[in-house]
């Protein structure tokens, strides 16, 4: 039987280079998959790849696959296109074309077009959230029917996901689609007015906001070059005050000026006027700015801050940025239809193993209520505490009194981890009388409980010891 290599094995293969083959129980979460179907993808990687060795444990399978130093380019060499890589090909060419031609992409996509009819079903459902229907007419073709803005709503979503996505997709996508998403013409000044705009308009708080507003604007502007000048957002909005009707929301007030002079300039203030609420969404998902959930978040927050504490000990606490993250987590996890995206960007991030463990394991509890939270953003929201938590970690001595001292010093890095702490000094109780008559300590930290009653009024942490 031929093995058939997809987009699938090529994100397991690095989720494994990831978690060093460590955590399949994070790679059945992370693909939705089943673990028989996890040995199966692991076996089919295995059987494939240069060296393959005549193996069936799976741990023994794991260290064969991460051992060949080309495994990733051998396997994306073979990668063929999964049912469902063909059904995102084929709705972003029904989007673009608003037409199929089942035969010619039978032949492309070598499958028949009994295949291809089935692949229909499934995209009808697909689009219908956008009221956009298909129907088939014999002997021409199947056709796209439904409002050109729905369109381009459809279109705004599904090349998001493609330009999150391309580097794990079947090369048949950049050859069909490439050329669109990436125009020569347009691509390196809308990347740096995109670069500009999220500068001045305080919108890097999250991953993928630069593939979100390109998105926006391919589908709603590039893709729809008929708007005219009297109709662009750049000429109906040419006042500050006009201006400030719309976006005195979304933008600070000392900004405002900037963000508007920035519009009367850029290629995204060529976007149709019609569109402004469009883009005024686009905005709020970037920004996290969602007031419907605002009643919502003192939950959530809780949800979070437990979460934290309990896992990690780490102690969450709200500010701007932690309820602009919990607002749009409360918003996407009660969208009922929901387009898989799979963000790998945290490959590129260099995380130490202790980083990586603790982002999987609130990854794991986090996934148990919110459904469709990314690992991007898990990462995105740990990184980002536990910053805060380093500038405010309390500063302690540890007393001891039996524990060798020796043992305490190996283990000082992985102490002040897991209890958020910074270590001054390690004293042993019988010299402590001595030493704080010297020295101003207001917090000392014990791992044997029964030196607190010889601490007097001093505050006092109980640690544990790292496992």
């Amino acid at each position: 039987m031929t093995l058939s290599i997809n987009t699938k094995h090529l994100r397991l293969f690095k989720l494994l280079e990831f978690t060093k083959g460590d955590n399949l129980e994070f790679c059945e979460l992370f693909l939705n998959i089943n673990r028989a179907n996890l040995y199966s993808y692991l076996k089919e990687i295995q059987k494939v790849v240069p060296q393959k060795q005549n193996i069936t444990k799976t741990d023994e399978i794991i260290t064969s696959i991460l051992n060949q130093n080309i495994c990733y380019s051998f396997l994306k060499k073979e990668q063929n296109i999964s049912k469902d890589d063909r059904i995102f090909f084929l709705t972003l060419h029904l989007l673009l074309k608003s037409s199929l031609n089942l035969q010619s992409l039978s032949n492309i996509l070598g499958v028949s077009r009994r295949t291809l009819n089935v692949d229909l079903i499934t995209i009808k459902k697909n689009i219908e959230i956008y009221s956009l229907d298909i129907h088939s007419i014999s002997g021409k073709g199947v056709f796209l029917e439904g409002d050109f803005v729905n369109i381009k709503r459809a279109l705004c979503t599904y090349i998001y996901k493609y330009l999150v996505e391309e580097n794990y997709l079947p090369n048949i996508f950049k050859q069909s689609f490439s050329h669109i998403f990436h125009n020569q013409e347009i691509d390196s000044i809308l990347q740096k007015q995109i670069e500009h705009f999220i500068s001045i308009a305080n919108c890097d708080s999250f991953f993928y906001n630069r593939e979100l507003l390109k998105s926006f604007y391919i589908s709603f502007k590039f893709l729809d070059d008929d708007t005219s000048y009297e109709n662009q957002i750049k000429n109906n909005l040419n006042t500050l005050d006009k201006f400030k009707i719309y976006f005195e929301n979304i933008f600070k007030s000392n900004s405002l000026k900037e963000i508007f002079n920035f519009f009367q300039v850029s290629i995204l203030g060529e976007i149709s006027f019609e569109d402004i609420h469009f883009l005024i969404n686009i905005l709020k998902i970037s920004k996290g700015l969602f007031p419907e959930e605002n009643i919502f978040i003192k939950n959530h927050f809780s949800i979070f801050k437990n979460i934290f504490k309990n896992n990690l000990n780490l102690d969450l606490k709200r500010d701007l940025f932690i309820d602009r993250f919990l607002s749009r987590t409360s918003f996407c996890s009660k969208q009922k239809h929901y387009l898989s995206i799979f963000e790998m960007s945290f490959l590129n991030l260099n995380l130490d193993d202790l980083t990586i463990k603790k982002c999987i394991i609130l990854f794991k509890e986090l996934r148990k209520i919110y459904w469709n939270i990314s690992f991007t953003d898990v990462v995105s929201l740990y990184l980002y505490t536990n910053s805060i938590n380093k500038k405010e970690e309390k500063k302690l001595v540890i007393v001891y009194n039996t524990i060798p001292k020796y043992l305490l010093e190996q283990l000082k890095d992985k102490i002040e981890l897991d209890n958020n702490i910074t270590i001054t000094n390690f004293i042993n109780i019988n010299l402590f009388n001595d030493f704080i008559k010297i020295n101003n300590i207001k917090c000392v930290g014990i791992f044997e409980g029964a030196l607190k009653n010889s601490l007097g009024n001093l505050e006092v942490e109980y640690l544990t010891f790292p496992v």
